[in-house]
């Protein structure tokens, strides 16, 4: 460094006073001063719009906490160790995941439960319902006996005469007009209960007569049945006015027997106004009978003119062939033959039939 001189240094040095002046010109302007309000105080912090309670906020919360899934977090979702390390103190803490609230999480399905199992349950419980009906059903049919829709009287006499075998009667002679006699033989044969006529004819029952067929007179049907019109005068629009026999109405294809004993006379298998019918002649008390049986069906007679025919046989079925209006029995009875005298054949049956 240069030396300085002595005088130059005491020119520079300065007075007490001149100190005095040179630091009133030197102070600092007047600065405003700084306010710092208590907002400036407070770190900022991030803004959180109305958060959700926390799931330890609900578990201390009654009625939220029952509302809270247990959810268990997937493998690949739980945070690694890795990462729990490598996070530097000071950082907010940002979650992997948004964070979900419970309220919207979505409901787990119901569990779908297999049908078949309940549908096997209720085929076989359904099953076996059906099944003890049908076993009820079949005890009642077949404790229940055919004679319960008969009458006490056919009940009777049809048990009486299950067990019985009829002997073989003597011949029965027959004078005709003609002069020739014709021998009627029986063979001993086994009659069937009239539960089992019924039964197999289908003959719709009442109690209008009662038949016995051990008779040598017997009714047209084994059993009783429904009495239609009368013999004699009658209102009938499409018919005879005077009705000249008795109507019989078991219903269509029932068995037409005959009454006694007796031969083929005549037989029509056609459309006129007795439609098919056939005519039997018997020896009654020493006089010649002939019986008429009209409207049978097509085909079903059994018997053809000169025929044998005894008490009991089934000649035809019930029709409606002819002047007829509905299926029905027409029965003649004629005192002296084909042409003779027609009578009321119910008032003669009642009195005749043994």
């Amino acid at each position: 460094m240069a030396p300085v001189d002595d005088d130059v240094v005491d020119v520079v040095r300065l007075s007490p006073a001149a100190d005095l002046i040179v630091a009133s010109d030197l102070t600092e302007p007047d600065l405003e001063p700084a306010v710092v309000t208590e907002t400036d105080r407070i770190v900022a912090a991030l803004p959180i719009a109305d958060a959700e309670p926390t799931d330890y906020e609900k578990l201390l919360t009654p009625g939220i906490a029952q509302s809270i899934p247990t959810v268990i977090p997937a493998a690949g979702d739980r945070p690694r160790r890795r990462q729990r390390i490598e996070q530097k103190p000071g950082e907010t803490f940002a979650p992997a995941r948004k964070f979900v609230p419970a309220e919207s999480l979505p409901r787990r399905a119901p569990r779908a439960r297999p049908l078949g199992g309940t549908m096997r349950k209720r085929a076989a419980k359904g099953a076996s319902i059906l099944a003890m009906s049908f076993v009820a059903l079949m005890a009642v049919a077949t404790s229940l006996p055919a004679e319960a829709l008969l009458s006490s009287q056919d009940v009777q006499a049809s048990a009486l005469e299950a067990q019985r075998v009829l002997p073989a009667d003597e011949a029965q002679s027959m004078d005709l007009a003609g002069g020739d006699t014709v021998t009627v033989e029986r063979d001993g044969y086994e009659s069937s209960t009239v539960a089992e006529v019924a039964a197999a004819s289908g003959i719709r029952l009442e109690d209008t007569f009662t038949n016995n067929p051990n008779g040598t007179i017997q009714w047209p049907f084994a059993v009783g049945v429904h009495i239609g019109d009368r013999f004699g005068p009658r209102n009938c629009a499409g018919c005879s006015a005077n009705h000249g026999g008795q109507d019989f109405n078991p219903g269509v294809g029932a068995p037409i027997q005959a009454i006694a004993d007796g031969v083929v006379s005549y037989a029509e298998d056609g459309e006129a106004s007795l439609g098919v019918h056939m005519m039997i002649d018997h020896m009654i008390n020493g006089e010649l009978v002939t019986t008429v049986y009209a409207h049978m069906i097509h085909g079903s007679m059994l018997f053809k003119e000169g025929d044998v025919v005894k008490v009991g046989q089934v000649i035809g079925k019930t029709g409606s062939t002819g002047m007829s209006t509905g299926p029905h029995l027409h029965l003649d009875i004629r005192i002296g033959g084909k042409d003779g005298t027609k009578i009321d054949p119910l008032a003669w049956l009642y009195a005749n039939t043994n």
